[in-house]
Order: structure tokens, then sequence, then C-alpha cells
């Protein structure tokens, strides 16, 4: 990651020096019409200076090699004439775009012309009646005795040579960002630029409560934090979809977790939707979700949610980890052993579960209980095994003591 200040002092200089500061020019659609012909139109253009963006993105530096787009969305772009009109909402991808500006909202907030315009206007009805302001800047400017001398005459007039312009001829590249707002690319480009980024609200939130919480302008361009992790995904900006991620999982509460869980973004983002289903189960027991999740089970059995089952799933799996994690833990263990969990017991030294009866250890006996022979028995009297296959042999522990001469006993026959 290049520093900020390097890049900055790079293009100061550049400025100094007269050079150009517009290398590349992003295309993006801004508007989108949902009715009838469902399409994205109104093309703007934005522009960048490559070498900030060759510094901050490796996806921006393949991109801008010029050996082959990374991705198949950013094409070169020639006049714009084949996109006049639009395409469609299909051809988009993301068609749910928080970032583009509805038709229909544009034509309801229409403005009239911005206040430097009626100023301008303002000040051009009330010169009606003078000669234009210059011609009387000059009078002003006139010594009393040229104005009794009368007019200067036209032959005494010097012409000002005028100065010869070089007309420059600007030189950058073209791009048409095909699936990506006009919005959110001015909200990437800023961030690229200075590390900074700004979110607007879900519109699942509703609209803000109060102006302060809209960022000003003229500081910050926020854009959809679900659009922004969608681009950022796609030009391997980790740490802005990072950003993104956070600012998604922060919007969703128990009043907009359903809508959110069952929009088509959600379907497209694995980690998006274990991140929903996480909310969604710390708020099970939520009005708003006990009154609407019949709802959202009556779309996924009608498959009208191409995620429904992992919908299911994935709620299923996190409700057992959560309350029944030995059971999960059970349940996951290695598919295809041939015996079930290993158990130590305090008595049993072997598992429990082994193909063989349980080995005991027995504070008499050394040998373990059900081998094929018969349980080998130490005596404190005796030395040899009980149960060997010879006869036993018991051997007294103390030597034989001295019992004196032998002696002949004669029988007695009465």
């Amino acid at each position: 990651m290049a520093n900020h200040q390097a890049l900055v002092e790079t293009l100061l200089m550049k400025s100094i020096l007269g050079q150009e500061l517009v290398d590349t020019k992003f295309h993006m659609f801004s508007g989108r019409r949902s009715t009838h012909l469902r399409k994205v139109f109104r093309v703007q253009a934005l522009s960048a200076n490559d070498v900030v963006l060759t510094a901050r993105s490796e996806f921006f530096a393949e991109l801008l090699s010029r050996t082959g787009s990374p991705d198949a969305t950013f094409v070169d772009f020639g006049d714009g004439s084949e996109f006049e009109d639009g395409i469609t909402l299909d051809d988009y991808g993301y068609g749910s775009d928080s970032d583009l500006e509805d038709e229909e909202e544009v034509k309801a907030n229409h403005t009239p012309p911005s206040d430097v315009t009626t100023v301008l206007e303002g000040n051009i009805s009330e010169s009606e009646d003078h000669e234009d302001d210059d011609l009387l800047v000059v009078a002003d400017t006139i010594c009393e005795s040229d104005a009794l001398a009368g007019p200067p005459q036209v032959e005494t007039l010097i012409a000002p040579t005028p100065i010869q312009y070089k007309p420059q001829v600007s030189n950058y590249r073209n791009i048409l960002v095909r699936d990506t707002a006009f919005r959110t690319l001015k909200a990437l480009l800023l961030y690229l630029y200075t590390d900074k980024i700004s979110f607007s609200p879900l519109k699942s939130q509703g609209p803000p409560k109060t102006d302060a919480e809209t960022p000003n302008p003229s500081t910050s361009w926020p854009c959809s934090p679900k659009s922004m992790y969608r681009l950022a995904s796609k030009v391997r900006l980790d740490s802005l979809r990072d950003q993104a991620f956070r600012a998604i999982r922060s919007s969703l509460d128990a009043g907009n977790i359903l809508q959110e869980l069952s929009s088509s973004f959600t379907s497209k983002y694995p980690a998006i939707l274990q991140m929903n289903v996480e909310v969604l189960l710390q708020h099970i027991t939520s009005v708003p979700v006990i009154q609407n999740i019949p709802s959202l089970l009556r779309r996924i059995t009608d498959s009208q949610l191409p995620h429904g089952a992992d919908i299911i799933i994935d709620l299923y799996q996190k409700f057992l980890l959560q309350y029944h994690p030995q059971a999960f833990a059970l349940a996951n263990a290695p598919i295809g052993s041939t015996s079930p969990p290993q158990r130590t017991d305090s008595v049993l030294n072997a598992p429990i579960g082994s193909t063989s009866p349980p080995q005991r250890t027995d504070s008499v006996l050394n040998a373990p209980i059900g081998s094929t022979s018969p349980p080998q028995r130490t005596d404190s009297a005796l030395n040899a095994p009980t149960g060997s296959t010879s006869p036993l042999r018991k051997t007294h522990n103390a030597p034989k003591a001295n019992r004196g001469p032998r002696k002949n006993y004669h029988a007695v026959y009465w």
C-alpha cells in the first residue's frame, strides 16, 4: 500500500509542471428505470490518475497495463452511442443497487436551476437599461481633459495582440464499468485518494431521521455499504470490503433483518448470509421477527428464494451450536470411523466401543480381563501365574526350616 503523502506530492509536482493529471476516465450508469423496460441509463464519467490507481490497487494495475481486463465488466468505452438508451437490469447484474437513482424519485425531487444561475440571470435583467458593465468601468477611468477633447479617434487605438493558445490533446483511456453505479465508484476513487470512506444507511432502515445523520457532501461521498462490499470484493480491496461488511452488520436489527436476509445481495455472498443468520438468531424472540418469519418460510417453501435452503440449514446449525454444542460436535465427527467417539473412563483404561471387551486393570489382577486365556493372577505367596498350562508350582517365600536328623519310625502291629 503506497504512502498517501507520497502520492499527494507526486500529483502536486505533476500539476506544477503542467502535466496531465487525468489518465483514465471511468463511465458508469447512474439512473434506473424500474417500470416498463427496466433499464439502467444516464452514463456519467469520473476522472482518475493512473499513479494513484496502480499504487493503491493490484486490480487497477492489471486493468491499466493494457494486457487485458481482469474483469469482463470493465471494457473499453468508445463514443458511448451504443449505451445512450442504457442496458437492461439483467445485463447490469444488480438490479436492486441502492446507489442507482430511480427515475421516478428524480422526477419527484426535481428542483429549479441552481442559485448561481438565478443570480446571474438577475444581474442581466438589472443591467438591461444600461450599457455593458465593462464599458461603464472604462468611462469612469477617462480623465476630464480627455472628455472635453471628445472621443478618441479609432485610428489611434492599438489593438492588443491576441495570445495564441496551442490546443492540448488529451490522451486518456475511457473505460465503461457495466455493473457499478456512478455513486459507488465515485466513493471508491475518493477512498483510493484519501483512504476515507463514508456509508449511507440501508434502504431497509428507512429515511434518515435528521439531517445531521446525512454526511456532508462537500467532504464525503457516501455510498451504499452493500454496493461497496460488492465492488471492493471485485477489485480485491480486502480492507475496504471489511469496512463495508462491518457497516452492513451495524445496520441490521430486528426491524430489517428478515428483509435483508431474503435479498438477492445476501444470496450471492456466503459470509453475508452467515452474518445475517447470526443476527436473526439474536433477534429470534423479538416481536417483528415472530410476526414476519412465517412469511419468510412460506417464500422459502414456494421456492421464491434461491438461497432458501441455505438459510434453513445455516439457521439450524447455528441453533445446535449455540444450544446443543455436544450434540453438534458428535454429529460432525469424522465420517467413516467404525467406532463411536472414544471416551476414557476412570475405571477403564481402554476406550469404550472397541471391538474387544473393555480392558480392566484390577488391583489384584495384572492381566486384562477378556483375554483368551484365564486371567493371570499374581499372589503374594505365589511367584508363578495361576492358570498356566503347566502344573501349579508353589514356592514358599521363606526357606525350609532345619528340622534336624530324620527319624525312623517302625510300624507296630497289634
